[in-house]
């Protein structure tokens, strides 16, 4: 990797970009007029996407063509920790009700509601904690 495709590749990563891992239809590749897709490197922040396959960097103007791209981790607001859900649900044994919000993608009051509503295991004493191993079971809750 040489210096300068270092240096575009950590000022996209910088700006949220992480390595695109869907499914790409050739017809994507017919469209950039791609000689070796093969080689292609993909990197997006949803919907926006480039390639370092090649010196070219393709960069299409729709995503057409790419698999949808979910948020890494769960993460539903970028940026506002610097750690993933599951790694916070890792290293805390309690959480404050903006982590455990951030952890189950739902708001603050929603938080303090499953909590009341007994779906949530508090801490007994003030400052409002909930237990990483409630906030998981939670997590795992899915309506079939």
């Amino acid at each position: 990797m040489t210096t300068r495709l270092f240096k575009e590749f950590t000022e996209l990563y910088g700006q949220g970009f992480r390595p695109y891992t869907g499914e790409v239809l050739a017809e994507v590749y017919e469209r950039l007029k791609c000689n070796d897709p093969k080689k292609a490197y993909w990197v997006c922040r949803w919907p926006l996407l480039y390639c370092f396959g090649c010196t070219k960097r393709c960069a299409p103007r729709t995503p057409d063509g790419f698999q949808v791209m979910l948020p890494e981790g769960g993460q539903c607001v970028p940026g506002k920790f610097a750690i993933s859900p599951a790694e916070m649900l890792a290293s805390k044994p309690f959480l404050r009700a903006d982590e455990a919000a951030y952890c189950l993608c739902i708001s603050q009051s929603q938080v303090y509601a499953i909590t009341a509503e007994g779906k949530l295991v508090r801490h007994l004493d003030k400052p409002f904690r909930v237990t990483s191993e409630s906030v998981r079971e939670e997590m795992n809750r899915i309506d079939l």
